[in-house]
């Protein structure tokens, strides 16, 4: 309560806002009205809690909640009659729930104001990172109370205004021929929907004819809001530091569509008899085969990580955790064999270790070991 007067509405809004945050209250203008001349107008604003009213339920059926219960919280602001300026009338004090310890995170006070928008905006455009960000606007705003989720928000209201009325994949096609990028794309039949596009960066394409021996490839999943697999091609200098060849949107993970992406990448060799001698890749069985059908005289090898990964937690699904580390090793051990002969027995040692754990050492000969053992990397 105050008997202080405001110049102005601003001044009244700004002023119950900021007392309401110092005291845990969220207060919302609930009904504002302007003097017109005509009946029944006149000028008053009326403020609420956030939590006043009572949650509508919407005719679809669908469930939803609300955090409204009805609070009753009400205060009355208009211009004094003797024109001093507007006064603040409390109707009623008091709220039928508990207040938080904090505010921070909550969808109305955690709004960003202008100014931090454009500290948002400043910081992704230098390709900040939204936790970066978030520790940023709190060391330079040390009244925000915004969290981690209206930073991804306004990334976005930012990332659509760039776009404008182009959709993503227009606008993913606008960037890559503004950057001078070599690339390829196809359509469904008979439509506009783009079923694979491959691109490369002319620095990519120059390094590629230079260091052709050894190229890594591999798929990301679930990282774009089409779900598509994101495939990527990695080339290796002859100093071991890696770069990268190309990438690719595909429509799925089938044998054809990865043939058509590895003819792209073929068409980025100067000359046309040349190849990489050795593709490493995951057990991407589609993948494998679309190797041999483009690329015949390469060598395939398998990723030695992706091995364990998938080797450890078949692991711990069979095995109990005492024995666990022991099997590990051996495993690793018929991994890194030398020769046949050294090959054998440590095989031997490990079915030896597995005589309880059948479903373990099943899986392993007859996924691994039998069909794919000559494939395993060895450096």
């Amino acid at each position: 309560m105050t008997t202080e007067r405001f110049g102005t509405r601003e001044e009244v809004i700004r002023w119950i806002k900021e007392v309401g945050i110092n005291n845990k209250v969220t207060v919302i203008i609930s009904r504002s009205d302007t003097e017109t001349g005509k009946r029944g107008r006149s000028n008053k604003i009326i403020f609420g809690c956030d939590k006043g009213g009572k949650h509508k339920i919407s005719d679809s059926g669908t469930q939803s909640a609300s955090k409204k219960c009805g609070c009753p919280f009400k205060i009355r602001s208009t211009p004094a009659k003797d024109g001093s300026g507007w006064k603040i009338d409390v109707k009623c004090g008091l709220h039928n729930h508990g207040l938080p310890d904090r505010l921070e995170g909550h969808s109305f006070i955690g709004r960003l104001t202008t100014d931090e928008k454009q500290h948002v905006a400043d910081l992704a455009k230098r390709h900040v990172a939204p936790r970066h960000i978030l520790l940023s606007l709190q060391d330079n705003y040390p009244e925000n109370v915004t969290r981690i989720t209206q930073v991804y928000k306004h990334k976005s209201v930012i990332q659509k205004e760039i776009r404008g009325p182009r959709s993503e994949i227009q606008h993913l096609f606008k960037l890559i021929e503004d950057a001078g990028y070599v690339y390829w794309s196809r359509k469904k039949d008979d439509s506009e929907v783009v079923r694979e596009i491959f691109w490369a960066h002319p620095d990519s394409v120059k390094l590629l004819n230079i260091f052709p021996i050894v190229l890594v490839m591999d798929n990301t999943y679930k990282t774009n809001k089409y779900r598509q697999p994101l495939f990527e091609i990695v080339g290796m200098t002859s100093t071991e530091l890696t770069f990268p060849v190309g990438f690719a949107y595909m429509e799925s993970e089938q044998t054809e569509n990865f043939c058509w992406v590895l003819e792209k990448l073929k068409e980025l060799f100067v000359k046309k008899d040349m190849c990489p001698q050795v593709i490493l890749t995951d057990r991407d069985l589609a993948l494998m085969k679309a190797i041999e059908v483009v690329f015949p005289n390469s060598i395939n090898l398998l990723c030695r990580f992706h091995i364990n990964k998938n080797v450890g937690a078949k692991c711990k699904q069979h095995v109990v955790n005492d024995l666990q580390k022991t099997i590990d090793t051996l495993w690793m051990e018929v991994v890194w064999a030398s020769d046949e002969v050294e090959y054998g027995q440590r095989l031997h040692q490990l079915e030896q270790a597995c005589v309880d754990y059948s479903g373990f050492i099943n899986y392993v000969k007859d996924t691994w070991l039998t069909p794919h053992r000559h494939r395993f990397e060895t450096v």
